[in-house]
């Protein structure tokens, strides 16, 4: 694992939700420093009560004092900035003001910390004229997600700055294969970093047997979800799957920023909110049946769902929509288009949950922790840096 070394990450907000740059850069600030840039998100706030609060938290965070809103488990050599941005980044003179009041900040703070040449790391397609702007060892540009088709974002726009990334980093990695695929260019194709996951956080679930008050009067069997109510889940097929087994329990977990008044009309259905993630293995450990209901669309195509290995952590059985990235789990995950092949799929899981299949799906999620994944990050950037 590379050591002494400077990063600077930009990336989703640091503590608003685990992810996979913040599970991989935890590895390295032991023997580290890093600086994490919160930045304004892709898409240009709506009229709704999802983005008035998030747009309320980072104003916010602009106006807190550090000592204030500098979370206490946040390690010695880890520091936040929250450098001052505003909407509407595609128009160019937004941008260039943008821009500028990034290089400063970050360039500021560097400075303050004796940062040399860092290694730069962006998540965010949007940064990349920011992130270009620095003296760095490296520009590494670790693509997620295909923004390029993100539910509400300026397309064209993230599609001119993914390309300047894809030109001008000098490291490219990719969650899943079909990213990989689709973000080759000239034959320069992203080094492969699949998604791992927190196994002893999620694998306590396991084993924990006390269930969580809001789900107590809850019948089994439990047919779960955990993430965000987003656009990119397939509601027709859930709201039709709740009607044809109204004898099961269908838990959803996390924040809604799309209208699911399709789930929400059903008395089978409960939605209950984000959870915390330290109590979430104990909420999910009661789902009988972890659910993937991707709707498949040019976006979803190329995902590496993050919840995949914490199910598998957690035990439990899964059934998906046909995301080509679950192909390799082969029988570890059921597949189905429609909610009648959602009901008969449940139904095979239930039916068919052995111990050693149980055993199975956490075995093989124990295999794919985030620090083996960090080292396969470290091993990429020490050999582009010529380091030992």
């Amino acid at each position: 694992m590379l050591t002494g070394k400077d990063f600077i990450v930009f990336s989703d907000n640091w503590g608003r939700h685990p992810f996979s740059c913040q599970h991989i850069m935890k590895n390295f600030i032991g023997e580290n420093r890093v600086l994490w840039v919160n930045t304004i998100g892709m898409r240009n706030p709506r009229f709704t009560l999802y983005d008035f609060r998030r747009s309320a938290d980072i104003v916010s965070g602009w106006c807190t004092p550090k000592k204030k809103h500098q979370c206490s488990a946040e390690p010695d050599n880890l520091t936040i900035i929250k450098p001052i941005m505003t909407p509407y980044h595609q128009i160019s003179w937004i941008r260039a003001i943008n821009n500028k009041s990034v290089f400063k900040s970050v360039s500021n703070k560097a400075a303050e910390l004796g940062f040399r040449r860092p290694i730069i790391v962006t998540t965010l397609p949007h940064t990349a004229e920011s992130v270009l702007m620095f003296d760095s060892a490296a520009v590494v540009y670790y693509c997620v997600d295909d923004f390029t088709f993100w539910p509400g974002i300026n397309r064209s726009f993230i599609l001119s700055m993914e390309e300047l990334l894809l030109k001008k980093a000098d490291l490219l990695f990719a969650s899943a294969d079909e990213l990989c695929r689709k973000k080759e260019r000239n034959g320069r194709r992203p080094h492969l970093l699949p998604h791992g996951v927190d196994f002893d956080h999620f694998n306590a679930g396991a084993v924990c047997s006390v269930s969580p008050e809001p789900l107590a009067n809850i019948s089994a069997p439990i047919v779960g979800f955990f993430g965000a109510l987003s656009a990119w889940l397939d509601y027709e097929l859930l709201s039709e799957l709740a009607v044809l087994r109204p004898d099961w329990s269908f838990v959803y977990i996390g924040p809604a920023d799309t209208d699911v008044s399709l789930l929400s009309r059903h008395p089978n259905v409960y939605l209950l909110g984000k959870v915390s993630y330290a109590d979430l293995p104990a909420y999910a450990s009661r789902f009988d049946v972890g659910l993937i209901p991707f709707v498949i669309d040019e976006m979803t195509v190329s995902v590496n769902p993050l919840k995949l290995l914490e199910y598998m952590a957690l035990g439990i059985p899964i059934v998906s929509t046909r995301l080509p990235e679950l192909k390799k789990y082969g029988s570890l995950v059921s597949v189905g288009d429609t909610a009648s092949d959602f009901s008969l799929a449940i139904d095979s899981v239930l039916n068919e949950n052995s111990k050693d299949m149980r055993e199975l799906r956490i075995a093989t999620a124990k295999k794919a922790s985030w620090q083996s994944i960090a080292e396969q990050f470290s091993s990429t950037v020490a050999e582009y840096l010529h380091v030992d």
